[in-house]
């Protein structure tokens, strides 16, 4: 079941528009749905695009992140205490947010010219479709505009944890993927049925996904 609750924070006007939005998605539904399309030659090409972009990615992007990942917070509760995972937590601009709701939290990103800039506690440079982190050891994943693989988010995952799904840009955003989507490809990896809860806030959208067993 996704329950879809109103929108509380406005979207202000001045969207940006990401020419390379409508690639990206497609990219991002099939590493979805195929995961095994995704080789080293593709995670090379994406660390190398992230690298670059780094200096000037809070400048660019900054802004507009923070608000919808805040609002998913606060209200796509409640969350159990314990260990988070950032996945593509870049330079960090919303490791500072997951810290507040979980004290403990690794940040994972493909670039390490991203992680350099991060404050992270515990950063690790590493592919999300291979995370080196141990089966069933993690309370929540949070994936702000990151790809997702859902059987490798599944194995680090509690019976418990939730999967907090952020889209800075909404329908417009790169790694945008429907909520009935990461809802299926969970299911599917696990096993096992999965809720969700859903929103906008500024110019994104959150979903916040749990098993319903």
């Amino acid at each position: 079941m996704i329950e879809k609750i109103p929108r509380v924070v406005a979207a202000p006007p001045g969207k940006p528009v990401r020419a390379e939005a409508a690639r990206g998605q497609q990219r991002a539904v099939r590493l979805a749905l195929h995961p095994g399309t995704w080789d080293r030659r593709e995670a090379a090409a994406m660390r190398a695009d992230f690298d670059e972009a780094a200096p000037r990615w809070d400048a660019e992007r900054g802004g507009y992140r923070r608000p919808v990942l805040a609002d998913a917070l606060a209200r796509g509760g409640p969350f159990r205490p314990g260990l988070a995972v950032e996945i593509a937590s870049g330079t960090g601009l919303l490791t500072a947010q997951v810290q507040a709701r979980w004290p403990t939290v690794i940040a994972v990103d493909l670039s390490y010219r991203m992680l350099t800039r991060s404050a992270a506690a515990h950063r690790i440079q590493a592919d999300a479709a291979h995370l080196p982190l141990a089966s069933r050891s993690v309370d929540a994943v949070i994936i702000g505009d990151g790809p997702l693989f859902a059987a490798e988010v599944a194995r680090i995952m509690t019976q418990d944890a939730v999967l907090v799904w952020s889209n800075a840009l909404g329908r417009e955003a790169p790694f945008f993927l429907p909520t009935e989507l990461v809802a299926q490809v969970m299911t599917a990896a696990t096993g096992r049925v999965w809720d969700a809860i859903e929103s906008e806030a500024h110019w994104g959208s959150w979903a916040v996904l749990r098993s319903a067993s």
